[in-house]
């Protein structure tokens, strides 16, 4: 009993030793946070300004909106974040990890613990759990993305070695930790919100859960088997109920918005070709097959778009010689490095040379045939990473595999094998370290792996171009034309140096840990200590190979002082900003003219007639591609007049932005902007309706009638207008009278029965329309907005965003969370309670 009681707190120790060096690594990368400085990210950024009017709401009313009016003109809030509500308990769980940091440390961390957990799980020893938890962290893509901003994707990616986990015990038949593990951390990883992960890790368990069948069924273990499979489908069902609010406003929002079909015949280059994506779009960021090879050699397609060459390049050199009079940064010079088949990149997948070492090793010294299931997987999913680099395989998956079109930038993909290959190679040190192996087979096995990873980036070091590589890029073509031969001529040279130098790197600590796990065989003595030491410097090896290629990406330079970061974020206010906000009517539209289809800052002090969010309504894209673009375009063209007035006569013929209350236009944020006196205004009455038969009849009447006296009405609603004929009143009155992102109120004047059309984004999945506190109907016209039947007299007319079915998911999530955390605390309940009384028999 005293012996047994020794193993569990010698075992305890070791988590805590494990849990101690993962927080020294994080907080030593991300040592600047500490120092109170803060880490400038693009996407959070872009986050602060479509959120701002929820939270504002939030903080002044004390209410929960799903609905923002602040982008597109109006669209759910769902993806954004909602304020307030049910709360979802899960929430206090996720806590202490996200004290750490949010959106810098905290996912780091917590990939660590939960990769951790996983290796625990499998049971593949202390020293090759932290040594798989730490790479698994480090791998450069998940420091690429926090440098970003990925923030939902850089959590949902850390908790997928839970869900992993949860399988890995229902292969040791640990059922009860296989459902809370599963529930746990599918449950953490659906709350983050990024589904492309989730699918990806869904993908994955399929993989393993088919190695599970291969594994169980020739032992005739049936009974086990269904235990399994039983324990997982609980944690899964549970995991989705804990989101069911999540999951229920993603699967609406997958109907309506740029994910969903198009109803027009003829899709424009944005649209969709499929039942999701267009097949260009989600393909754009495709992994090159070659590239790849960036899991080895990191620098081997150029590294980052927009990449530093060093005073010592022959870029930097060049410039000297040729341009002396050029500006040059003593530090270096920035330039387009990068020359992989991606449009641009923040930089490589690598996983480490080490990592791709062991994985091969892995390979040749496991003897379970599930390795064969992971090295399946692992090419199954850098397959769907080369996206149209290989369309014989990929095709087949966008148009017929479920959901898969749904998600672009298929390069993600890695994700899966940056785990997979990690199981693989932790789990060949095990099996190397474990004395069960001949040496011969472990040093010919040794001899194989180093000479497949060494011997690639041998080649490499020493031949470039063996591989067929030119250094050259088709995205080149865009820019090659506006520098001199020199120039470009240098660069190739550059990337070829990279590409060579990386290389050699590589070799050089593939030889390094190589040469480890030989000493390790070949020292006489006591072996326990002898893989202790080994295991020791591999960990050293692998934290500072990973560590050396992060920090090109995301350095201690990268953070700013709070001070400097506060005086400039999220957005200072420009004196466009200061002068539209003057207007103090409730609500009206702003045009920014500055690529106002992918920024935010608009939305931060204003309803913005753009915005920056990846799945806008279906239907506000289409209008963006058949009028809002190209009228966006003429206003651009027509200030080469520089003529006041024949700018403004312009704004006359601009249709779409005019129905939507485009009431400011900012053309530069230090001047004043330019007042719109042809915006329709907040709401209208026309004098007259017409119906159209298809999607596409209606968008094309935009362009040929006049909606501030016709509606355009889709043959769907005709029930709504049935027997209704508009008896024009010139003294009808109607004007917003208050604003809220999920109520609006309007007050009506009127001596007869009219149709009213309000400029706000028609949805049907939760606005309602009361007439004096009554419900009545609405329905869509002019192809996106809101049109209501006001009858004669004084009305107060008021819509209200009242999403019933999400908000009852949102409060079966509530309750489900609130079950997952009882269920947790009596599972770990019940291990203790195991132990004590297995003691007290003893």
């Amino acid at each position: 009993m005293i012996q047994e009681e020794k193993s569990v707190l010698k075992k305890l120790l070791q988590h805590v030793i494990a849990i101690v060096c993962f927080l020294a690594v994080t907080l030593v990368y991300f040592s600047p946070v500490l120092d109170g400085k803060v880490l400038q990210q693009s996407d959070v950024q872009q986050y602060k300004g479509m959120s701002r009017e929820l939270a504002q709401y939030y903080e002044k009313e004390g209410q929960s909106s799903a609905w923002t009016g602040s982008m597109f003109s109006g669209m759910p809030a769902y993806q954004i974040g909602i304020w307030g509500g049910a709360p979802n308990f899960l929430d206090y769980l996720e806590a202490p990890l996200k004290a750490l940091g949010n959106s810098t440390s905290g996912p780091v961390f917590a990939g660590m613990l939960m990769a951790y957990i996983l290796f625990c799980v499998m049971g593949v020893g202390f020293f090759p759990a932290v040594l798989g938890a730490i790479a698994y962290s480090l791998s450069s893509y998940n420091i690429i993305i926090i440098d970003a901003g990925h923030v939902t994707k850089a959590w949902a990616i850390a908790y997928m070695p839970l869900i992993v986990a949860g399988l890995a015990a229902a292969f040791r038949r640990k059922y009860l930790m296989a459902g809370l593990f599963m529930a746990l951390g599918l449950a953490l990883q659906i709350k983050n919100n990024h589904l492309q992960v989730t699918y990806y890790t869904g993908l994955l368990c399929v993989f393993i859960y088919l190695g599970l069948l291969i594994n169980e069924i020739p032992k005739k273990n049936f009974s086990g088997l269904f235990k399994a499979t039983a324990a997982l489908v609980v944690g899964v069902a549970i995991a989705v109920l804990c989101n069911f609010g999540n999951i229920y406003a993603n699967y609406e929002m997958s109907k309506e918005s740029t994910r969903g079909q198009s109803e027009l015949t003829q899709p424009t280059q944005s649209e969709k070709q499929s039942s999701g994506l267009d097949k260009e779009y989600a393909f754009a960021w495709s992994y090159g097959k070659m590239e790849t090879l960036s899991l080895l050699i990191p620098d081997i397609h150029g590294g980052a778009s927009g990449g530093i060459l060093s005073p010592s390049s022959n870029l930097y050199k060049a410039i000297r010689t040729n341009a002396p009079q050029a500006q040059v940064d003593s530090a270096g010079i920035q330039a387009q490095t990068y020359w992989g088949d991606q449009p641009f990149t923040s930089g490589p997948v690598y996983f480490g040379a080490i990592i791709c070492f062991l994985f091969v090793l892995g390979i040749f010294v496991i003897r379970h045939p599930m390795k064969w299931v992971l090295l399946v997987a692992t090419t199954f999913f850098i397959f769907l990473s080369w996206g149209h680099n290989f369309e014989l395989f990929n095709d087949w998956f966008f148009y017929h595999f479920p959901m898969y079109n749904k998600f672009r930038a298929v390069s993600t993909a890695l994700v899966i094998p940056a785990l997979t290959m990690l199981i693989v190679a932790a789990w060949g040190m095990k099996a190397f370290f474990s004395g069960e192996i001949k040496d011969e087979k472990l040093k010919r096995s040794l001899y194989i792996s180093a000479g497949i990873t060494g011997g690639i980036s041998f080649l490499l070091w020493l031949a470039p171009g063996i591989f067929g590589f030119d250094f050259t890029s088709a995205t080149d073509s865009q820019w090659i034309s506006q520098v001199p031969d020199w120039y470009y001529s240098a660069l190739v040279a550059d990337r070829k140096d990279l590409l060579s130098s990386d290389a050699l790197r590589s070799l050089i600590y593939i030889i390094l840990a190589a040469g480890t796990l030989y000493a390790a065989l070949k020292l006489k003595g006591d072996r326990n200590k002898i893989t202790v030491y080994c295991s020791v410097v591999l960990i050293l090896l692998v934290v500072i190979d990973l560590w050396g290629v992060d920090k090109r990406y995301l350095n201690n330079d990268k953070f700013q002082s709070k001070l400097s970061y506060d005086a400039n974020r999220p957005f200072p206010q420009t004196e466009a900003d200061k002068a539209i906000l003057q207007d103090k009517h409730p609500s009206y539209r702003v045009l920014n003219l500055n690529n106002p289809f992918n920024e935010t800052k608009t939305s931060y002090y204003h309803k913005s007639i753009g915005g920056y969010h990846a799945a806008k309504l279906k239907r506000y894209q289409e209008l963006i591609d058949y009028r809002l673009q190209g009228e966006i375009n003429s206003i651009i063209k027509s200030f080469d007049s520089q003529n006041i007035d024949s700018i403004i006569g312009s704004l006359q013929k601009n249709t779409a932005l005019n129905m939507l209350n485009a009431k400011y236009i900012i053309f530069h944020p230090e001047q004043a902007p330019l007042q719109n006196p042809y915006a329709m205004g907040n709401v209208w009455f026309v004098n007259n309706y017409i119906f159209t038969e298809n999607a596409d009849k209606e968008i094309a009447a935009l362009n040929t009638l006049d909606i501030t006296t016709t509606a355009v009405v889709d043959k769907r609603f005709e029930d709504q207008l049935s027997g209704f004929t508009v008896v024009p009143d010139s003294t009808a009155t109607i004007e917003l009278t208050e604003y809220k992102p999920n109520a609006l109120k309007y007050k009506s004047s009127a001596q007869s029965e009219q149709l009213a059309i309000m400029s706000e984004m028609y949805y049907p999945n939760g606005w309602e329309a009361y007439i004096d506190g009554k419900p009545a109907t609405h329905f869509r016209a002019d192809w996106t907005l809101r049109a209501i039947r006001i009858p004669a007299g004084q009305h107060e007319i008021e819509f209200k965003f009242e999403p019933h079915a999400y908000n009852t998911a949102r409060a079966i999530a509530s309750a489900s969370s609130g079950l997952l955390i009882l269920l947790l605390i009596g599972g770990i309940g019940s291990l203790f309670y195991k132990r004590k009384d297995k003691q007290s028999k003893a």
